[in-house]
C-alpha cells in the first residue's frame, strides 16, 4: 500500500501498475490517493523498483517488509553517492 502525494503522479502510477490488481481511493484527511496493490511475493523486487522510480511523490505505507527494503536501498544509494 502506498500514498500518492501529487495529483500529477496518479496517472503515472495507474499506468505503471496497470498489470496489478489494485484499489485506489482518495484520502481527504491526508490529501492524497492511497493505492493498495495485490502482488505475488515473487514480484516484490520488481514492484519495489517501480515504486522507487517515483521518488518522493510516493510514500509506502506497508507492508513493513517493503518499507524496510526501501529504507535499505535509499541508505545504500546515499552511502555510494558520497
Amino acid at each position: 500500500m502506498f500514498a500518492i502525494k501529487e495529483h500529477d503522479a496518479l496517472e503515472r502510477c495507474m499506468l505503471q501498475f496497470a498489470s496489478y490488481d489494485k484499489q485506489t481511493v482518495y484520502d481527504e484527511e491526508k490529501g492524497c490517493h492511497v493505492c493498495e496493490i495485490s502482488y505475488d511475493i515473487m514480484e516484490e523486487t520488481e514492484l519495489l523498483i517501480r515504486i522507487l522510480s517515483f521518488g518522493p511523490v510516493v510514500e509506502v505505507l506497508g507492508p513493513e517488509r517493503m518499507r524496510k527494503q526501501i529504507r535499505q536501498r535509499i541508505v545504500h544509494q546515499m552511502i555510494h553517492m558520497e
